[in-house]
């Protein structure tokens, strides 16, 4: 009888037995599991497949981790999950008595059973930074992070000059200097399957609030909800709100009224233009307009744009491709992760 125990995190408590006769060892009340020796690595790998994808189902985020995982090593349990004599329980109560008519585990066809149970009803707590060095976020999530981090502090600066008004003289004081905002903007017409559009909301408002980024929706119409105001954006009603067709009238508004300056832009994606005249009702009257002409339109700047098209690495998505960035990043094979 040992505890397992895993080189890359920490495990729930639970006992690997391989001897029938060391069962009434175990303390009544502590899981337990009964199987071959030859079976105990593959036991390991279980139980951290089952901490990181419960883990990473509790972060929030909406990618499919199942297929994440299976890219990154865990294919093997698979196989492992049919055919071997592995049981677990949870107490030894009455266990020695009778035979062991348990559940076997089968963990990636969705049954992990009373493990997964109690995996997810566990205390054990895996952090972020952890999954993420684990590779159980697509490696593109660093890629935005990294891109659009902005630590605010970093802008509190002092001043000489200042007037301090406990001091009634020009002793300095601290002066915050607002950093350049970033921007992600996100197609959810129709074209794109809304599984990726409304994972690409969810993911784009939690890392909006987080690294300081404006976010714009574009449907039939295209609404700017500006860093203050994430907060109030409806990811189960903005496609009733926006619509799911195209949009040129709205999108040419907020681009061509207000200059506005970011340090990075995220754009979500496909061949869908504003350049294109559009037949709903927020875009009659619209007439087709070249990509030049939506240049000389906006009144955007952005230093560096990540551009996430659903189809291809080829091109950037459609509502990028008004902008003039310094520096362009075109991220390829993302959506199988959505």
């Amino acid at each position: 009888m040992k505890l397992l125990t895993s080189k890359k995190l920490k495990l729930p408590e639970v006992f690997f037995v391989s001897n029938k006769e060391d069962i009434k060892e175990v303390p009544i009340g502590v899981p337990f599991i009964f199987g071959d020796p030859s079976t105990e690595d593959n036991l390991i790998r279980i139980l951290e497949y089952e901490v990181l994808y419960q883990e990473a189902l509790r972060s929030g985020y909406g990618f499919n981790f199942r297929k994440i995982l299976l890219d990154n090593g865990f294919s093997d349990l698979i196989d492992f999950g049919y055919g071997k004599s592995v049981y677990m329980e949870y107490t030894t109560e009455g266990l020695l008595d009778k035979d062991f008519e348990l559940e076997e585990l089968h963990l990636l066809d969705g049954s992990a059973g009373r493990l997964k149970d109690y995996i997810r009803d566990s205390s054990t707590y895996v952090d972020i930074q952890k999954l993420k060095d684990l590779n159980v976020f697509p490696v593109w999530l660093d890629t935005i992070e990294k891109a659009i981090h902005t630590n605010i502090h970093n802008f509190a600066t002092f001043n000489n000059n200042m007037y301090n008004k406990k001091l009634e003289g020009m002793y300095g004081g601290l002066e915050l200097t607002p950093p350049s905002r970033n921007l992600i903007i996100i197609d959810i017409s129709g074209s794109i399957p809304r599984a990726v559009s409304a994972t690409c909301l969810i993911l784009a408002k939690n890392l909006s609030e987080t690294f300081y980024a404006d976010l714009l929706i574009t449907g039939s119409k295209s609404t700017l909800y500006e860093y203050g105001s994430i907060h109030t954006l409806d990811t189960e009603t903005i496609y009733e709100q926006n619509g799911m067709d195209n949009d040129q009238v709205y999108f040419r508004k907020l681009l061509s009224e207000e200059a506005r300056d970011y340090n990075t832009a995220i754009v979500f994606g496909d061949d869908d233009s504003p350049c294109r005249s559009w037949s709903n009702k927020y875009n009659e009257k619209s007439k087709t307009i070249s990509e030049e002409d939506g240049k000389k339109l906006c009144q955007w700047t952005v230093n560096k744009l990540i551009s996430f098209h659903t189809n291809t690495i080829e091109r950037d998505a459609a509502y990028a491709t008004w902008f003039e960035p310094k520096e362009t990043e075109r991220i390829d094979d993302w959506v199988k992760y959505l």
